[in-house]
């Protein structure tokens, strides 16, 4: 990777002109999680236009993922720019339509806007320009379907083996150009079913109230030794059910409890730490602690090292761009990024646009960053896929 050769290479910046038509459509293609079609379709045309090889990969209860490779005339390394299609579904308390993009200054609001189809549309026209550079080895484009529910897209793209061979990735996923993610968390979900003793609620009937034994559990959770020596783990209540209506000591209680995993943190171990934690509790009911059953595996946390090749180019890529490096930093939630570093043995870093109410109403993403991007994407592209001298 020679980066002098960026230097050399065809330097007309990517603009807001550039970036807000395609962003735009983006948006306005509604792709909420397992509706990914239109926008995966209307990808996949604007691509094969351009000369990449594009494909598309099914995976079973989700919308398509988009798998697009461009072969460079000259052997090298491979190259994976990395995003995902679909969306959470709109919530209650939007000011604009959320499928209808809406300027206001230098922010663009809709829904999607920085989760991530600012790093979508990035993407896709950074991959427009490099395809016409004179560069080496091959640049692919990973766009996946189910990212926001259970990664059955990434799964998919590793069970079929599309990501053998590849050097390293970057993801466009929003940090905010100042921030590189050169690790992330990982994460489990607890399934615990707490088992007590019927009776009649109006008296000493000696039964065991089951939603006050897992309300003591609840309690409980923050004597969990949560992270390592790099970062902090976490805990977190999803749901409770149980109960009745009758006049009845409640005999069940279910919990779901979220626990994201710190760098050299494992799921054993941190299943392991639940029922010791269960057990120092001394409860009156009877306790079961698993693992839920999903449909795709659990997520590993990982921590690159600082001197990893593409860390390494995302840093030189910023600095050419914008005069300043990136700092560096642990993303704090597991994403298809955990597959393709854990699963796929690729190095990916996340560097992606400002914008802000991911997952809320008003979401917004800053439009002249999204242009910043896709020129820090032209420049990793340019350095990584560059003469080897």
């Amino acid at each position: 990777m020679k980066s002098g050769l960026w230097l050399r290479l065809p330097t007309r910046t990517i603009t807001i002109k550039d970036i807000l038509p395609p962003l735009k459509k983006f948006i306005s293609t509604p792709s909420v999680t397992g509706s990914e079609h239109d926008l995966a379709a209307y990808i996949e045309r604007d691509l094969s236009r351009c000369g990449f090889e594009v494909a598309i990969v099914s995976a079973a209860g989700c919308g398509p993922t988009i798998f697009a490779q461009h072969r460079f005339r000259a052997n090298g390394p491979k190259l994976l720019f990395f995003g995902h299609l679909d969306t959470v579904e709109p919530t209650a308390g939007w000011r604009h339509p959320p499928f209808r993009p809406t300027s206001v200054g230098s922010r663009l609001y809709g829904l999607g806007a920085s989760d991530m189809k600012g790093g979508l549309a990035a993407l896709v026209v950074a991959a427009k320009k490099i395809v016409h550079l004179p560069l080496r080895g091959s640049l692919i484009l990973a766009l996946t379907s189910d990212e926001e529910m259970h990664s059955k897209g990434c799964d998919a793209l590793i069970q079929k083996g599309k990501l053998k061979g590849i050097d390293a990735a970057i993801s466009a996923e929003p940090t905010g150009l100042d921030v590189v993610e050169f690790g992330r968390r990982g994460r489990i979900v607890y399934e615990v079913n707490v088992k007590g003793q019927a009776g009649h609620a109006a008296g000493n009937s000696g039964g065991i109230n089951a939603v006050e034994e897992a309300s003591k559990l609840i309690l409980g959770l923050r004597k969990l030794p949560l992270g390592s020596r790099v970062a902090k783990g976490s805990v977190e209540v999803l749901a409770m059910s149980g109960g009745t209506e009758f006049l009845s000591i409640p005999d069940s209680c279910h919990l779901l409890i979220d626990r994201h995993l710190a760098p050299g943190e494992s799921r054993k171990a941190a299943l392991k730490q639940m029922n010791r934690l269960v057990k120092g509790l001394k409860l009156k009911a009877k306790v079961a602690v698993k693992l839920f059953k999903k449909p795709t595996p659990f997520m590993e946390p990982y921590l690159l090292k600082e001197n990893t090749p593409i860390v390494k180019v995302v840093e030189e890529a910023c600095f050419k761009v914008r005069g300043i490096k990136p700092r560096k930093r642990i993303g704090l939630s597991a994403g298809d990024e955990n597959y393709l570093v854990t699963r796929a043995s690729i190095p990916t870093v996340t560097l992606g646009s400002v914008g802000g109410n991911e997952h809320r109403p008003n979401e917004w993403t800053d439009i002249r960053s999204v242009a910043e991007a896709t020129n820090i994407y032209v420049a990793v592209a340019s350095i990584f896929l560059g003469s080897q001298g």
